[in-house]
């Protein structure tokens, strides 16, 4: 019997509060990933931020977990970033979006 176990998720980590939305295809979750990049995108730093404080960024990421038989664990993700004060409203908008997918 297979028992793998596909695990697609957004991520948003931010001063210590972390969220996630799962999603039942990889595919399905890449549009969303984007289309939330694409609202923010006024928000975002260009490369991944080096010389700013932690407290000040909000990290996105999509995640892509493959579970074998025997417990063992494949994991890609990928990130993004952008600036603290889009917390709030990235937040309402993956929210809202995520109840009408």
């Amino acid at each position: 019997m297979v028992n793998n176990k596909q695990v697609y998720s957004i991520e948003v980590l931010c001063r210590g509060k972390y969220e996630s939305w799962e999603f039942e295809k990889e595919e399905e979750r890449d549009r969303f990933y984007e289309s939330v990049k694409k609202k923010f995108a006024d928000h975002a730093f260009e490369q991944e931020p080096t010389d700013v404080e932690d407290t000040e960024i909000l990290q996105l990421s999509a995640n892509s977990m493959h579970i074998d038989d025997e417990g063992e664990v494949d994991q890609k993700m990928r990130y993004d970033w952008f600036h603290y004060d889009s917390f709030g409203d990235m937040l309402s908008y993956i929210n809202g979006q995520y109840k009408n997918k």
